[in-house]
């Protein structure tokens, strides 16, 4: 267990996260977006259409604020929501044509900034980095289940 806070991991992750954060965030504010804008939709891209509870769990995002994220990004035309056919209570979102778009210009610079945050590493330690921090942010969450939660420590 580290002494100094600034040997902890935590501190550190956060650390890491902001210097990340602080690299992309002007590249989706010039598109009008948020951070938690973009992982909406990155995730959407990457899954297709979802729930709004699987897209909260796979952006760590809690659903009252994914709620209002989606009016935005409705609002803008980049995503369509509407009821889940088969469970009235569930809101489906998925990407619009729009919003497929501006996700492919603005995931270039994504890739660009992690190459950036992690310069100087190879590889190797990128593959160990992303292993290690899988390891440490739980279960893989998938848009179908687990959330990777650590409510119960």
């Amino acid at each position: 267990m580290p002494s100094r806070l600034g040997d902890s991991v935590p501190f550190l992750l956060n650390r890491a996260m902001t210097r990340f954060s602080n690299l992309f965030a002007r590249h989706v504010e010039d598109h009008g977006l948020s951070l938690a804008m973009w992982r909406v939709l990155a995730v959407l891209d990457d899954e297709g259409e979802l729930k709004l509870g699987a897209v909260a769990r796979l952006t760590c995002i809690e659903l009252s604020t994914l709620s209002r994220i989606a009016a935005g990004l409705e609002g803008r035309g980049l995503i369509r929501r509407r009821r889940c056919g088969s469970d009235a209570r569930a809101v489906l979102a998925g990407l619009t044509d729009d919003g497929r778009g501006l996700a492919a210009t603005i995931r270039p610079h994504a890739e660009a900034c992690e190459l950036a945050a992690c310069d100087g590493m190879n590889a190797t330690e990128m593959d160990v980095l992303r292993h290690l921090l899988g390891r440490l942010s739980g279960p893989p969450l998938s848009s179908a289940g687990g959330t990777g939660d650590v409510a119960n420590v």
